[in-house]
C-alpha cells in the first residue's frame, strides 16, 4: 500500500512542480524582456468600446513624447488618482471628446481641460474629462448613456468636442454592438492585462496575434503616410489599429485614401465617405441630445480644425456648416473654434505654433488659446 500511496504523489506531484518552474521562468523572462507599456491604462469596454482603467499613474506615449498620464476612479484623465463622488452639490460639467480633449502629449496641467478646471473650481463649479483618444458621437451617446444610467454619475452640462476624424471612427463603429459589463468581462479584461504585463509567453503570443490582426491597417496606413509625406510612430498605429476591430470592410481598410480622412470632403471620389461618416454622426448625436433632454442636462457641441483645414483657412467649411444647422435644428448650442486658429495669422505659422509637428494634435500653445476662449462658457 505503501509503494502505490508513493506513486499516486509522485503522479501529482511532478506536473505540479514542472508547472511552477515553468511559471517561475515565464513570469521572470517576463520582467526582463517584456517592452515597458505605455498605453496600460487603456482597455476595451463591452458597453462604450474603450475608454481608461481607473486610478492608474504612469507615463504616456504619444509617438516619441512621453508625459505623466493619471485617472481617477471614474476611469478619466486627471491630476491625480482621486475619487469622484457620484453625485455633488456643486454645478458639474461634462467633457467628451477624443484625443484632442484627452490632450495627447501633454501633461495635464498644460491641456485646455486641466486649465478650465482650474478657472472653474474658483467659480465652484465641478469638471470632469470623461474624453479617450478616438471617441466619436456613437461612443459620446453610449458613455453618456453609461455614465448616466449605469454608473449613476450626475452632472448639469454635457460639452461634447467634434472633429473630422468622427468621419472616419462613425464608419468603424457602425457594427459595434454594446453588450453589458458583467462580472466575468470584468475578470477576464484583468486577468488578460495581467498576463500580458508579466508573462512573457502569453505578451509574445498576444503581440503576434495583434501584429496579424492589424497589419492590413498598418500596412495601408504607412502606404498613406508615405503618399502625404507625414509619418505616424508604430505606437500610435497599434493604437488606432486596435479601434477598428468591428470594421468588416477589408477593401476599404486596405485603402490609402481611407486613411486620409482630412480631406475626404475636398475630394470628389471620397466625400461620399464623408457624407456617410456625418449621417451617422448626426444620428447618434440625436441620441445624446434625446438623452441629455431626458435627464435635463444642458448640451453643448464643439467643432475643431485640423492642420490641412487651418491651411484652407475657410472657418465655415463644410464640416462646420454641417453641425452648425444641426445644432440650429437641435436647438443645442453651437460653439465654433475655427477661428481662433483661422483669424489672418499665416497658416504656415499658426500650424507649428499650435499643433505638434507631423500631427493634428495641439501644442500647449493651441491647448492655452482654446482654454481662454471656453472660458467663457464657464457660468
Amino acid at each position: 500500500m505503501k509503494k502505490v500511496t508513493v506513486k499516486i504523489g509522485s503522479v501529482i506531484l511532478y506536473p505540479l512542480f514542472i508547472i511552477f518552474f515553468i511559471l517561475i521562468f515565464d513570469f521572470g523572462f517576463g520582467w526582463l524582456f517584456i517592452p515597458r507599456s505605455y498605453s496600460f491604462f487603456r482597455t476595451l469596454h463591452p458597453v462604450y468600446h474603450h475608454g481608461l482603467i481607473p486610478n492608474q499613474s504612469g507615463l504616456a506615449a504619444w509617438g516619441p513624447l512621453l508625459y505623466p498620464f493619471s485617472t481617477n476612479s471614474l476611469g478619466f484623465r486627471d491630476a491625480s488618482c482621486r475619487e469622484i463622488t457620484l453625485k455633488t452639490d456643486r454645478k458639474r460639467i461634462l467633457i467628451l471628446g477624443d484625443s484632442h480633449t484627452e490632450a495627447v502629449g501633454i501633461n495635464f496641467e498644460d491641456s485646455f481641460f486641466g486649465r478650465l478646471s482650474i478657472t472653474a473650481k474658483s467659480k465652484n463649479i465641478d469638471m470632469l474629462n470623461a474624453a479617450v483618444v478616438s471617441y466619436s458621437p456613437k461612443i459620446y451617446y453610449l458613455k453618456a448613456k453609461y455614465l448616466l444610467e449605469e454608473a449613476h454619475l450626475s452632472f448639469n452640462e454635457l460639452w461634447v468636442f467634434l472633429d473630422i476624424s468622427d468621419l472616419q471612427n462613425e464608419l468603424a463603429y457602425e457594427a459595434f454592438s454594446p453588450g453589458k459589463e458583467t462580472g466575468c468581462w470584468k475578470f477576464s479584461n484583468r486577468f488578460k492585462k495581467f498576463m500580458a504585463a508579466h508573462s512573457f509567453l502569453y505578451s509574445t503570443i498576444s503581440s503576434w496575434l495583434d501584429k496579424k490582426k492589424i497589419g492590413d491597417f498598418s500596412d495601408s496606413m504607412k502606404t498613406f503616410d508615405e503618399k502625404s509625406k507625414s509619418y505616424k510612430p508604430d505606437n500610435i498605429l497599434e493604437l488606432y489599429a486596435t479601434f477598428f476591430n468591428d470594421f468588416n470592410d477589408k477593401e476599404l481598410i486596405r485603402s490609402p485614401a481611407f486613411h486620409g480622412v482630412g480631406k475626404w470632403y475636398y475630394d470628389s471620389t471620397t466625400i461620399r465617405l464623408a457624407e456617410r461618416g456625418i449621417d451617422l454622426g448626426m444620428q447618434n448625436m440625436k441620441l445624446l441630445a434625446n438623452l441629455c433632454k431626458q435627464h435635463e442636462i444642458n448640451l453643448k457641441i464643439s467643432v475643431h480644425p485640423w492642420q490641412v483645414q487651418v491651411s484652407k483657412q475657410d472657418t465655415l467649411d463644410y464640416y462646420v456648416k454641417k453641425w452648425k444647422v444641426f445644432c440650429a435644428n437641435e436647438r443645442i448650442d453651437f460653439i465654433n473654434l475655427f477661428p481662433l486658429f483661422i483669424n489672418g495669422e499665416n497658416p504656415e505659422i499658426a500650424n507649428k505654433k499650435y499643433y505638434i509637428p507631423n500631427d493634428n494634435h495641439w501644442t500647449e500653445a493651441g491647448h492655452e488659446k482654446v482654454a481662454c476662449y471656453l472660458e467663457q462658457y464657464l457660468r
